[in-house]
């Protein structure tokens, strides 16, 4: 175990607002994009809608996926929310009320992932090594089973037309139409995650080889950094673009990417403890990094600033799923059910850096 210089971290940097208990391992946790709500759903299938009323909230489980779930994505417009589970059913709920507003066939009885675009009313499913992408009123509007292996991770261009889908073997890139050919980004490899870099000029894999791979979209070029201790399964850049985050181990490994890249530069390590890592998030608009890991500790960073975290809390276990509302606020998903949100301490997000 690594010392925590308590000195360095700020009283009251993460204040408790409110907790819930949903009594099961929460596997995705997310805000509504109006922020009024939150959803999640567990690992046994359970999905709760939360309303969140400032120092308190209230939850109601309104249904489920039989043998589990794995995934949840809100609309861009709060309007409803889809979860996808064990049983090859994507589900649509509505946003305030939590009725269930439909059911759709993912073509494969476990959906990894499904995800609303960022920039239009869409839907996309990875299920097996199937993608399959549906429009506002239901109707399928692609579909391509192109890929080497089950499908482990799906990201929509941020920017622009395209969703990028990670496998075995390397990265696909679906186009906007079905007459568009998909691109193949090739890599000997197996990837486990995606993430688009905010330009969209890039994208970024984590691997199970201890590796991170950077993929120049246009060109297709692709580089690998290695030198993590175990596989790659979490990314989040900075929302200028400058900084990626990644954790493969005990250590967030922050590289500066400047305008082409990391390649050739030196990375910052982020370290508190020894414990292995459970997830990382930046803020989306903000200079705070949060982090947890299997120990139960939440750590905030300000990157930019210096390498000593800034916060820290110490949960009733080990953090599952962490999700910001705005900058102001932080919800966390735990391996024994609880969603607990922080207030975040409101001086130094308005100057953008701790004091």
């Amino acid at each position: 175990m690594l010392d925590v210089d308590q000195s360095q971290l700020r009283e009251g940097a993460l204040s408790e607002s409110w907790y819930v208990d949903l009594a099961d391992y929460i596997i995705d946790l997310q805000w509504s994009p109006d922020a009024s709500r939150l959803a999640a759903v567990s690992v046994e299938g359970a999905v709760f809608l939360i309303e969140d009323l400032g120092d308190s909230a209230k939850f109601a489980m309104i249904g489920s996926h039989d043998a589990g779930a794995n995934s949840l994505s809100w609309r861009r417009d709060s309007a409803e929310f889809a979860t996808s589970g064990h049983d090859g059913l994507v589900k649509i709920w509505e946003g305030n009320s939590g009725k269930q507003l439909g059911t759709l066939e993912a073509g494969h009885s476990w959906v990894t992932k499904t995800l609303y675009s960022p920039r239009r009313n869409v839907l996309a499913a990875a299920a097996g090594r199937h993608l399959i992408v549906w429009n506002e009123g239901r109707d399928v509007v692609y579909e391509s089973p192109d890929h080497a292996s089950t499908i482990a991770d799906i990201g929509w261009n941020p920017k622009g037309p395209g969703l990028a889908a990670v496998a075995n073997r390397g990265m696909t890139l679906h186009l906007s139409g079905a007459a568009e050919q998909p691109r193949k980004f090739l890599w000997n490899g197996s990837s486990l995650v995606v993430s688009w870099r905010p330009n969209a000029k890039h994208i970024v894999t984590g691997e199970q080889d201890a590796t991170v791979h950077y993929w120049h979209v246009d060109s297709g070029r692709g580089a690998q950094i290695r030198g993590y201790s175990s596989k790659v399964q979490h990314l989040s850049w900075h929302t200028s673009g400058q900084w990626l985050a990644t954790g493969g181990g005990s250590a967030i490994v922050l590289w500066d990417c400047g305008s082409d890249g990391p390649v050739g530069r030196q990375p910052t390590q982020l370290e508190a403890r020894s414990s292995k890592l459970t997830t990382i998030a930046f803020q989306p608009r903000g200079h705070f990094l949060a982090s947890s890991d299997e120990d139960g500790f939440v750590f905030l960073w300000h990157p930019s600033d210096h390498c000593k975290a800034i916060g820290g809390v110490l949960l009733s276990s080990a953090a599952s799923h962490l999700s910001w509302c705005g900058d102001d606020r932080l919800a966390i998903g735990q391996e024994d059910g609880k969603v607990v949100v922080f207030g975040v301490f409101s001086k130094s997000n308005s100057e953008g850096r701790a004091s």
